[in-house]
């Protein structure tokens, strides 16, 4: 049965992030962390958070399948703008087993 994921693209990664980066959120990505040689990332993990005075989503993308994975803080209108990609179930599996990544400070 096919699973529904968020997934994105390198350059859409690299657009959230920049924008992670200059609203002040507290996760986001150092552009050398991404990935040159993929160009799919899908959100294996979500939840909402406040950030400065409203909502926030705070959202794990897997960078190398099977051994990496990153937090990134997006806005609401941002994450709901994510594309789903329908997936097999060992697709989603092998995305969702991946983890999370640790807490930072």
């Amino acid at each position: 049965m096919p699973v529904p994921m968020k997934v994105l693209d390198r350059s859409s990664l690299l657009v959230l992030n920049k924008s992670s980066i200059s609203d002040g959120r507290k996760q986001n990505l150092k552009p050398e962390e991404i990935p040159s040689g993929r160009d799919k990332f899908v959100v294996n993990f979500h939840f909402s958070h406040d950030f400065d005075g409203g909502k926030d989503v705070r959202l794990c993308v897997v960078l190398d399948l099977g051994v990496r994975t990153a937090w990134l803080d997006v806005s609401q209108a941002e994450y709901d703008s994510i594309p789903e990609t329908e997936m097999s179930e060992f697709e989603w599996e092998a995305n969702v087993c991946v983890g999370t990544p640790p807490w930072t400070a």
